[in-house]
């Protein structure tokens, strides 16, 4: 055990004055070093600095107390390993010197914090996007910080990306300099281009009932639901069958976005078409589970404790794919839940035979929903519950795109009755 001398102090001092530690932050270095230290001697051996910091996780400590904490360890490790060692290296020094070690790493740390398949996806885009901007990987704060920062004004200027896309860059790669490297990150300006207000498009009533008699089964239940409830895509592709009620008439949500659940009422004009789909699912149900094609993902670990739930009826999706496809990992066959690309070519198709012009996506469908909610006199607080938005902010955009009342007419309409 190494003691912790006024002498070690004095060159502890010096090494956080070297690596850029500013005046105020240094009391705090040397008080996380203090309690390392007291904790090598409780237990009489020294502590990795990875259990340390895992000691202060479980205590409650934000995040960037514990970069701090493993900042302030490494550089006492540094400063102490060598003898010869003159030269203090920085405590942002890390043993992960490429791109690959740390994607791998970071993946699997964001799996085990249970973050969504497709944040996963998102984020992990813009490690490798980085990675071929810049193939070697920072070393340190300063250098994370620089990287980081002209990936960012790449995205705005060379490459002209919106702004809610260098926001989600930008957020990926906090997470991986911060949580994923244990460095400070320091932006000159936070990346991101101005952001402009754009007006979700919103499609008559009597025109999304031409798109939803020009789709075929079972797309015209499939988009009648997703219009009559105003679901997400994935959410509606998500849903299984013990999700509907059909007596009580209640469709659940289960981990929607930000991992919440919400229950909305089903269309009484659906409630034929839907048993009618229910019992054709459950005879394909019943053909796949001799076929082997009945296997279905389960969340969590349901599949542990209920081995043979992921062949039952309540397990399936209400919409099932037309033909079964290959599992990623085991590559036996499974009838899957339709992909997003047939979906969209579904509706462009439905609304280029009803003759609609414009730029027509299955999300189009949600934004006509909660604005034919509020024409008809439905409240801005019940909107925002049937939406799941987590702020009414959100929900007050389909105020701007309401049709015009009679108080909003234009003057030039009222000339002619004066």
């Amino acid at each position: 055990m190494v003691a912790f001398t006024e002498g070690d102090l004095s060159r502890f001092d010096e090494a956080l004055e070297r690596c850029g530690i500013s005046g105020h932050r240094k009391p705090h270095f040397t008080r996380w070093l203090e309690l390392w230290l007291a904790k090598c001697q409780t237990e009489s051996r020294e502590c990795e600095p990875e259990e340390f910091v895992r000691g202060l996780e479980r205590e409650g400590k934000p995040d960037w107390q514990c970069r701090q904490a493993f900042q302030a360890i490494r550089l006492w490790q540094n400063l102490t390993a060598s003898e010869r060692n003159t030269q203090i290296e920085p405590p942002q020094r890390r043993a992960t010197p490429n791109w690959p070690t740390i994607a791998d790493r970071m993946e699997r740390n964001l799996c085990s914090k249970q973050y969504s398949p497709r944040s996963v996806k998102s984020y992990m885009e813009w490690v490798r996007r980085l990675a071929m901007f810049e193939r070697t990987p920072p070393t340190d704060s300063v250098t994370a910080s620089r990287t980081v920062q002209a990936f960012l004004e790449h995205l705005a200027l060379a490459k002209n990306l919106s702004p809610s896309s260098i926001a989600q860059a930008r957020n990926a790669l906090a997470w991986l300099v911060r949580k994923e490297m244990g460095f400070d990150l320091t932006l000159e300006s936070k990346g991101e281009a101005h952001h402009s207000r754009r007006l979700p498009t919103v499609l008559a009533p009597k025109t999304v009932k031409a798109i939803l008699e020009n789709c075929p089964e079972p797309w015209d239940l499939f988009f009648g639901m997703q219009y009559g409830c105003g679901l997400r895509l994935g959410e509606l592709l998500d849903l299984r069958i013990h999700d509907l009620d059909l007596t009580r008439r209640i469709l659940t949500v289960r981990s929607g976005k930000g991992d919440k659940d919400r229950q909305l009422p089903l269309p009484n004009s659906l409630q034929a078409r839907l048993e009618r789909h229910l019992s054709e699912r459950k005879l394909l149900w019943e053909q796949d589970l001799t076929r082997g094609w009945a296997r279905v993902d389960l969340p969590h670990a349901l599949s542990r404790r209920q081995p043979d739930a992921d062949t039952t009826w309540e397990w399936q999706h209400v919409f099932g794919a037309q033909r079964p496809l290959r599992h990623p990992q085991s590559q036996e066959l499974r009838r899957w839940r339709p992909m997003e690309t047939v979906v969209r070519d579904a509706l462009r198709a439905a609304a280029n035979n009803a003759g609609v012009v414009g730029r027509i996506h299955p999300h189009l469908l949600r934004h006509c929903y909660a604005t034919h909610l509020m024409e008809s006199g439905t409240t801005l607080s019940e909107v925002q519950e049937l939406m799941g938005h987590a702020r009414l902010e959100t929900t007050m955009i389909y105020l701007h795109v309401r049709s015009p009342t009679e108080s909003r007419r234009s003057p030039l309409d009222r000339l002619d009755e004066t």
